[in-house]
């Protein structure tokens, strides 16, 4: 089948492609970066021609009531009116357990965000297209954010109310499997395979990661300002549970860390040298021994700046490096699925995005690329003199900087 995801560069998303993918089908993943964009409408007609299947998981930028609220009925109407001019036989929507539970007020709640989803699952149900809304509970990867909103200086202030975390994977496969069957027209619910309380679930990760900042429980706290009981977060009945339990998903991802941590040498450098600017400099045609036998590194200088997670956009993280390439180097064929922002600070360097055109940067210019974009040309315009960038990049949490490309 053709399936179109919407939001397809995402935390979800790119995991729903990749599965889709792997079991054969044609997968458009859809988002302003590949030219689709829910808010204005542009590439939506173009995207979903011949589409069976449409999978929505992309999310508001905002969390405020307004910025939301209009994010969630712009990006539904535009998109349910393509979809049926398309014929889309199957509309699949990732929403949240528990939204109609979660719509009281409160001083900075997020009530309006859940106000606006309900708005989204109300456009879905009145569309005439088929559907599936699967609704999911907070996810394992989240956990920290949950823990930072909470904090005030070493204390992490948190309800024991009751949650059903889940791990990304477990929805990505969740999602993908509502995909691939017949539409419901109804919800589906899915969690995780455990109930924890809320702040035993951050005591547990901060206990995991060394964090030393202290959990206090109080029962009079909501959720993110909304007050909540044992029944708000968790599923209903017979829900469809993953297979992930928290103390697993913990172990891997604090042996993940540890061995990340016990890397960080030169060699750690090295490899994101490799991966980022390539690994061979061109040959140097100087004309004489004396420049022939000079000691010009032959690998690209990569330095990591600054890496900080973006709390506001819930599973992505910011990381900025600084890159120096020696003279004549050259990048491999790549992408990065991330925005990244490049600036350069010293010599110049031929940038270009596969059907883009190739520029030539100087200092104080600049160049971009999306999640989409495959890197076909990066390289030192100079054979004799080095050059240097800062490279800004908003991207998944853990995911790697660059993924090879043909």
């Amino acid at each position: 089948m053709k399936i179109v995801v919407i939001g397809g560069s995402g935390l979800i998303g790119s995991k729903v492609v990749s599965i889709l993918r792997q079991l054969g089908h044609e997968v458009v993943a859809a988002s302003p970066s590949t030219g689709v964009n829910t808010l204005t409408g542009e590439g939506l007609a173009k995207a979903l021609a011949g589409a069976q299947v449409v999978v929505d998981v992309a999310n508001s930028p905002s969390f405020e009531d307004k910025p939301a609220l209009e994010f969630f009925e712009t990006s539904g109407r535009n998109l349910l009116a393509a979809e049926k001019a398309a014929g889309v036989k199957h509309h699949v929507a990732l929403s949240v357990v528990g939204t109609d539970r979660l719509l009281g007020s409160g001083p900075g709640s997020l009530s309006g965000y859940f106000r606006a989803k309900m708005a989204q699952e109300n456009l879905i149900k009145a569309s005439g297209i088929p559907f599936t809304i699967v609704r999911a509970t907070q996810f394992f990867e989240f956990v920290k954010n949950i823990a930072q909103s909470a904090s005030d200086g070493s204390t992490v202030r948190l309800s024991p109310v009751l949650m059903q975390p889940m791990v990304s994977d477990d929805v990505a496969g969740a999602v993908a499997d509502v995909a691939l069957a017949e539409p419901v027209n109804a919800m589906v619910e899915i969690a995780g395979p455990d109930a924890i309380r809320q702040d035993d679930l951050v005591r547990q990760f901060l206990t995991a990661t060394g964090d030393p900042r202290k959990v206090v429980s109080d029962t009079k706290l909501g959720y993110y300002g909304i007050e909540v009981n044992d029944q708000s977060l968790v599923p209903g009945d017979s829900p469809r549970l993953g297979s992930m339990h928290f103390a697993e998903w913990l172990r891997l991802t604090t042996d993940e860390k540890a061995a990340t941590a016990s890397n960080l040498s030169g060699k750690a450098t090295k490899a994101v040298a490799l991966l980022l600017c390539g690994i061979v400099l061109a040959a140097m045609s100087l004309g004489n021994t004396a420049a022939a036998a000079t000691t010009e590194p032959k690998e690209a200088k990569v330095t990591q700046l600054f890496s900080k997670d973006l709390s506001d956009l819930p599973g992505k993280e910011g990381l900025m490096l600084m890159v120096e390439y020696p003279p004549g180097s050259s990048d491999p064929i790549h992408r990065h699925n991330a925005h990244g922002f490049i600036y350069v600070l010293e010599g110049s360097i031929v940038m270009q995005v596969r059907d883009g055109k190739e520029v030539t940067l100087t200092p104080g210019q600049t160049f971009y690329e999306g999640p989409g974009d495959v890197h076909v040309v990066g390289r030192n315009a100079s054979q004799t003199k080095p050059a240097k960038f800062v490279v800004f990049f908003v991207k998944d949490k853990g995911a790697p900087v660059l993924v090879p490309a043909q």
